[in-house]
This record gives C-alpha cells, structure tokens and sequence, in this order.
C-alpha cells in the first residue's frame, strides 16, 4: 500500500513510509518501520513506548472511520538531529476515494520501530483518533 511522503523541516530529513517495510531516513542514520498488527492494547489507551538498545518501539490502537474510505498510516514522522528527537504522529486518513463511507468505526493495532546508532534522547508518539480523541506517550533518556 502506497503511502503519503512526510515532508521534514530544517535539519531534518525526508522520507516514505511503507506499512511493513524498512525504509532508512536520508541524513537521519536511522531505519524506521510501521506496520498494522493485532494487538492487546486498547484503543482508549496511549501508545507504549518501549526501548530495546538503539530501537524505539511503539505499539497502539486507534479508532478511525470506516475502512470502507480510510485507513491507519504512519502520518508523521520527524526527526531532530540537534536534540537527537523523534516525533511521531498515527492517525486514521482518509483515503482521497469519494462516497463509499459507512458509520462503523474501525479500530487498528500499529508498531512502529525506529532504530539509530547512539539510540534517541527523545521520543514523542501521538495518535489521532476519530471524534477528536488525541493519546500521547514520551520517552526521555
């Protein structure tokens, strides 16, 4: 599935996501990984942030509108240098397709895994629910 390239500012770095596969930020020296999976952890919760070594992983749900017109993406992913940050933001998009929308609530389970030579001093992850819901989490070495 194609996904939307994320536009980084100053210092930072530009790339495309791709659900399941590794893709290395150009100048960030890092690899970064999303994919939608199944798991325990409710939709009503923030994500968790866990750290294995120089890898990052982050595991949530997010409720979104209907699969029928939107999907669970790895919306935003931008990288610091200078403070050794990452920030990540997933969300339920619309998928551009018009009409085809029905009223049922979707809820997926996500990882994202971030991996850098030194670690990260720095990690913010956000999700985006629908009906204006927003869950955060941080990590600070």
């Amino acid at each position: 599935m194609e996904r939307r390239a994320l536009l980084v500012g100053t210092g930072m770095t530009l790339a495309t996501v791709s659900g399941g596969c590794l893709n290395r930020l150009p100048g960030g020296s890092f690899d970064i990984n999303f994919e939608q999976i199944e798991t325990d952890i409710d939709a009503d919760s923030p994500p968790e942030i866990t750290v294995e070594g120089e890898t990052i992983l982050v595991e949530g749900t997010v409720a979104y509108g209907s699969t029928d017109c939107a999907d669970l993406e790895l919306a935003h992913a931008e990288y610091q240098r200078s403070q050794e940050r990452l920030d990540l933001l997933i969300a339920g998009v619309d998928d551009g397709v018009g009409g085809g929308c029905n009223d049922a609530l979707a809820s997926q389970g996500y990882r994202v895994e971030a991996t850098r030579s030194g670690g990260f001093r720095y990690v913010s992850a956000t999700e985006h629910h629908s009906q204006g819901k927003v869950y955060s989490a941080s990590f600070e070495e």
